[in-house]
C-alpha cells in the first residue's frame, strides 16, 4: 500500500471528522489544537499545513505521524483507519456478520460527518418524503442504480443521510437483513491512481482481500437471508480530480453495474449534480440494458435534469417550525416560496442567529437571501474574478435584460476560452445552465441564468455601473422606460430601495414617487422602504439622524394620504414607519391614519387606546386636535355622552375657511375624513354635504388636481348624495366618478375609493329601481369591506339591502338580513344601539 494514498485517506477523514469543506491555512493551527485535546499528543500547525499542501514537503512523514493521524480520525470507529494503514495484511473474512458491522461502522461515520458538516444544527433538518416513496419503489423493483438528481444547494446529501438513518432504524422486513455502505466518492477515490476500480475500493472500505469477490459474498448472504446489499455513494460534487480521472471513475462504477447483471441483491443509491449527471449519462446513454437498470424516480424532470423537487409546503413549515419555533403562518408567503429552495433555509438560519427577530413582511428577507447566496457562491469561491466578469458580459449581451435573460453560446466563444474554469464553476454551482434550442432546425446552444432572481441582481448591479454609481431621477427613469412592460422593472425598483438605503442616501429615494406607480406598487414599496429603514436602525444609530436631515418621512406621509385602507400594506407600512419616526409630528400622523382602522372597525377597545396615544401629543398644525375628534366618535359608537365639547356646523365650517387654501396638508386631509366619519355617525347627511362642499371651495385649486384625496372627497359626496338627494347632479358625478375608476391607469384610484364608488352605484341603481344590479353591488362592495374588517361599511351595506328587499316586498329576504346583520354585529362586538333603519330605531 503507498503512501500517498494513505495520506489521501487521511486527509479527507481529518475534513470529514472537522466538518472542514474547502481547508485554509488558518484551520491547519485549529486541526493541531484539536488533536492535541483529544489525545494529548502533538503534531505541529507546520506539519499539518505539509500534509494539505500549504507547505513545502522535504522529507517522509513519520511513523508516529501517520499513527497519530489516523488515531485521531479513527478514534471511535478504529478498524476504518486499520484497514487504511494495514491492508497488506488484511485476510478474507469468514462471515457476512463482520462484513455488515464493517459497512456499518463505515455509514456511521459517514452519518457523523454528514452532521459535523451541516450548514445548519442537523437536528433542525427533516428527511424528504418523496425520496422515501422513491427509495422503496427502487429497492422493491429490478433496478440496479438510482440517481438524486438536482442543481446544487438541494440538501442532497441531508435527503441522503436521513434516507440512511430511517433504512437502518427501520422496521420493514425487506430492510431488516439487509445491509447498508454509505461512502463518499471523494474519500475512498485515489486520484493518483491510474485505474481507479470501484469494486476494489469497495472491499477495501469493507476489509475484504482485493482477489475476494464482493459480489459473491453478496449473492452467498442474499441466497442465506434474503438481505440485500445497499450502497449510497455521495460526495461527487466534492471530488475534485482532473476530467479523464472522473471519466475513469465513471467507467468503473459502470462496469461494477455491468457485473451485477440480473441480480436484485445490490442496489446502488447515487447523488450527483445536475452538470455531473449529464457527463455520467453521456456515457450510458447509448447502452439499452444499463437504461433499463436505472430507475429515474418519479419526479424526473428532463428540462431541469433534476429529481429532486423543492420542499413542499409543510416541510417548509416543518423547518421553520424547528428553527423558529413559532407559527410558521406568520411567515411571509413569497418568503416561503423561496425556502422551498433548501440552500435558502440554511441562509436564513444564519440570519435568524444574527438577529433572532428578523421577520419581514415585505421581501426584505428574500433580498437578504439571494444577496447572501450570491456572496457564498460567487465572491467567496475560486475564480470570482473571472466569474463576475463573465457574469457581466452575459448582462450586456443581453442588451441590459432587454432581449431576455440568456445568450447564443457562439457569442461567449473569446470568454469560454479565457474563463473557461470560472464558467464550469458556474455551471457546476447552478448559476448558470446551457440549454439547446431547435432554430430552423438546426440546434443552437444558449447559456443562460437558471434563478431570475440572480440574473435581476447582477443586472442591477450593471445599471449601477452603467451610471457610475450615481443613483438619481435620470437612473430611476431609465428603469421606467426601458423596463416598462417587464417583470425586471419592479424588482430593480427592490434592488435599487435597499442600496440606497444601505449607503444612507434618502435624498435619492424620493425619486421612487415621481414614478408612474399603481397604488398597489406604491404602498408596497412604502412598506419596502418602512421594513429596509426599520433592518437598518439595528445596525446604524445615525439612521433617524439621516431621516431627520433628508425629510424622508414628511415626503412618505404625503403619499400615505390616499386612505388606501383596503391595501393591507397600507396598514403595515404605517405601524413600521412608527418603529424609525423623526419627529413626535409625524408619530402624531402616523397614529392618526391607524385610528381609522381602529373606527371602520368598530373596535372600542381599540379606538380608547389610539385615544390615550394620541392625547399624549400636542401640535398646532391641526384643524381640531384628533384625539378630541376621535373621542367625539368614540362615545357616539359607545351610546355615551362625550367629554368633549360638540361642534357645531358652523364651528367647522368656520374653521375650514380659515386653512390655507393653496394645498391640503395631510394634518388637514386627516381631519376633514374624521369630521365626515363623525358627522354620518350623527346621521347629518345634508351637513356631510355642506362640509365637502366647503373643503372643496377652500381647496378649490388643490382639489382640481384629480389626485387621490380629491377624488375620494368627491365619491363621499356622490355617497351621501346617493343617499338622500339623488338628482341629475348625482346622476352626473356617478358617471364622472366611474369614468375615473375605468381609467386606472391615468387616475391612482385606491382600492377604498373605488369600492366607495361602487356603494355608490347600488345606490344609484336602487334609487332608479334597478334592484337586482343594486344587489349585485351591494355583494360586491360586503364581500370586500368583510375581508378588510371594515365593519362600518358592511353595516351600511346590509342596511341597503334590507332597504332593497323591503322595496321588493320579500319579508323573508328582509327578515334573513336583518338575521344575517345582527350575527355579524354580535361576531364582532358592536353595539346595537347603531346602524338600524328608521322603522326599527335608528338610522345610520
Amino acid at each position: 500500500m503507498d503512501e500517498t494514498f494513505i495520506l489521501n485517506e487521511l486527509k479527507s477523514l481529518i475534513l470529514s471528522k472537522t466538518g472542514i469543506r474547502t481547508i485554509t491555512p488558518a484551520d491547519c493551527k485549529r486541526i493541531s489544537i484539536e488533536i492535541s485535546k483529544t489525545l494529548n499528543k502533538n503534531v505541529s500547525e507546520t506539519t499539518i499545513k505539509r500534509l494539505f499542501g500549504f507547505a513545502m514537503v522535504k522529507h517522509n512523514f513519520s511513523k508516529f505521524t501517520l499513527t497519530t493521524l489516523s488515531e485521531y480520525v479513527n478514534e471511535e470507529y478504529a478498524e476504518i483507519g486499520n484497514s487504511s494503514l494495514n491492508l497488506s495484511k488484511q485476510t478474507s473474512l469468514r462471515t457476512w456478520k463482520e462484513i455488515h458491522d464493517k459497512a456499518t461502522k463505515v455509514t456511521d461515520f459517514t452519518l457523523k460527518s454528514v452532521r459535523n458538516r451541516s450548514g445548519m444544527p442537523y437536528e433542525l433538518t427533516i428527511g424528504r418524503k418523496f425520496a422515501e416513496h422513491d427509495f422503496e419503489d427502487f429497492f422493491k423493483n429490478n433496478y440496479s442504480f438510482t440517481c438524486f438528481i438536482s442543481q446544487p444547494g438541494y440538501g442532497r446529501t441531508i435527503l441522503l443521510s436521513h434516507l440512511a438513518e430511517k433504512f437502518l432504524t427501520s422496521d420493514l422486513p425487506e430492510y431488516k437483513d439487509s445491509t447498508l455502505l454509505f461512502i463518499t466518492a471523494y474519500s475512498f477515490f485515489n486520484k493518483d491512481h491510474i485505474s481507479p476500480n470501484f469494486e476494489d475500493q469497495l472491499k477495501l472500505q469493507l476489509g475484504i482481500h482485493p482477489k475476494d469477490s464482493l459480489v459473491s459474498y453478496i449473492k452467498q448472504n442474499y441466497n442465506a437471508s434474503g438481505g440485500k446489499f445497499v450502497i449510497f455513494l455521495d460526495g461527487f460534487s466534492e471530488l475534485v480530480v482532473k476530467a479523464d480521472l472522473k471519466k475513469q471513475l465513471f467507467e468503473s462504477i459502470i462496469n461494477f453495474i455491468c457485473n451485477i447483471e440480473d441480480n436484485e441483491c445490490i442496489k446502488l443509491v447515487m447523488s450527483m449534480r445536475s452538470t455531473t449527471w449529464i457527463k455520467f449519462y453521456d456515457r450510458i446513454r447509448h447502452s439499452a440494458y444499463l437504461k433499463t437498470k436505472w430507475f429515474p424516480g418519479n419526479y424526473f424532470n428532463v428540462n431541469d435534469v433534476s429529481n429532486v423537487p423543492p420542499l413542499t409546503e409543510k416541510e417548509v413549515d416543518l423547518i421553520l417550525t424547528k428553527i423558529n419555533k413559532i407559527d410558521p403562518k406568520g411567515i411571509n408567503s413569497k418568503l416561503k416560496a423561496q425556502l422551498k429552495f433548501p440552500f435558502h433555509i440554511q441562509l436564513y438560519y444564519q440570519l435568524k442567529e444574527e438577529d433572532p427577530y428578523f421577520n419581514y413582511s415585505t421581501n426584505i428577507t428574500f433580498y437578504e437571501l439571494i444577496s447572501r447566496f450570491i456572496q457564498d457562491k460567487i465572491y467567496r469561491s475560486n475564480y470570482y474574478t473571472e466569474k463576475i466578469l463573465f457574469l457581466k458580459k452575459i448582462i450586456q449581451l443581453t442588451d441590459y435584460g432587454k432581449k431576455g435573460n440568456s445568450v447564443p453560446k457562439d457569442d461567449l466563444i473569446s470568454e469560454l476560452s479565457a474563463f473557461k474554469n470560472a464558467y464550469m464553476e458556474l455551471l457546476s454551482e447552478g448559476i448558470l445552465m446551457e440549454e439547446k434550442s431547435q432554430q430552423e432546425f438546426h440546434p443552437r446552444e444558449y447559456v443562460r441564468f437558471i434563478h431570475p432572481h440572480i440574473f435581476e441582481y447582477f443586472l442591477f448591479i450593471e445599471l449601477l455601473e452603467k451610471f457610475h454609481l450615481k443613483v438619481d431621477s435620470s437612473f430611476f427613469d431609465y428603469i421606467k422606460e426601458e423596463y416598462k412592460h417587464t417583470n425586471a422593472r419592479f424588482q430593480l425598483l427592490q434592488w435599487t430601495i435597499r442600496f440606497i438605503i444601505r449607503i444612507g442616501d434618502f435624498k435619492s429615494l424620493t425619486n421612487i414617487f415621481n414614478l408612474e406607480l399603481n397604488n398597489y406598487e406604491k404602498n408596497y414599496l412604502i412598506f419596502f422602504i418602512a421594513e429596509n429603514l426599520e433592518y437598518r436602525n439595528k445596525y446604524s444609530p445615525e439612521t433617524i439622524k439621516l431621516l431627520r436631515e433628508h425629510q424622508l418621512h414628511d415626503i412618505i406621509i404625503k403619499e400615505l394620504i390616499n386612505f388606501d385602507f383596503i391595501d393591507s400594506c397600507y396598514k403595515e407600512a404605517i405601524t413600521v414607519l412608527i418603529k424609525v419616526v423623526d419627529t413626535n409630528e409625524n408619530l402624531l400622523v402616523y397614529h392618526s391614519l391607524l385610528a381609522f382602522f381602529d373606527i371602520l372597525s368598530l373596535d372600542t377597545k381599540l379606538i380608547k387606546e389610539r385615544i390615550e396615544i394620541l392625547a399624549q401629543f400636542k401640535s398646532a398644525k391641526w384643524l381640531i386636535a384628533p384625539h378630541n375628534i376621535i373621542s367625539m366618535i368614540h362615545a357616539k359608537i359607545m351610546g355615551v355622552s362625550s367629554s368633549q365639547e360638540e361642534l357645531t356646523f358652523n364651528d367647522i365650517e368656520a374653521l375650514i375657511l380659515m386653512q390655507d387654501p393653496n394645498d391640503v396638508s395631510p394634518q388637514q386631509a386627516i381631519s376633514y375624513l374624521l369630521i365626515i366619519i363623525l358627522d354620518q355617525l350623527f346621521e347629518e347627511n345634508a351637513s356631510t354635504q355642506h362640509l365637502i362642499n366647503a373643503i372643496s371651495t377652500q381647496h378649490a385649486k388643490a382639489l382640481s388636481k384629480r389626485a387621490p384625496m380629491a377624488i375620494f372627497l368627491m365619491a363621499i359626496f356622490a355617497l351621501v348624495s346617493s343617499r338622500i338627494n339623488s338628482d341629475k347632479n348625482t346622476d352626473r358625478l356617478e358617471s364622472i366618478l366611474v369614468s375615473l375608476a375605468d381609467n386606472k391607469s391615468r387616475f391612482r384610484i385606491t382600492k377604498y375609493t373605488e369600492s366607495i364608488i361602487k356603494l355608490t352605484q347600488a345606490y344609484q341603481a336602487k334609487n332608479r329601481r334597478e334592484y337586482t344590479m343594486a344587489f349585485n353591488y351591494c355583494n360586491e362592495c360586503l364581500e370586500l369591506f368583510k375581508r378588510n374588517q371594515l365593519n362600518m361599511n358592511s353595516l351600511s351595506v346590509y342596511n341597503l339591502i334590507i332597504e332593497i328587499f323591503t322595496a321588493l316586498k320579500d319579508p323573508v329576504k328582509v327578515n334573513e338580513y336583518k338575521y344575517e346583520r345582527l350575527c355579524f354585529m354580535e361576531d364582532n362586538s358592536i353595539s346595537h344601539h347603531l346602524f338600524v333603519l328608521p322603522n326599527e330605531t335608528k338610522r345610520f
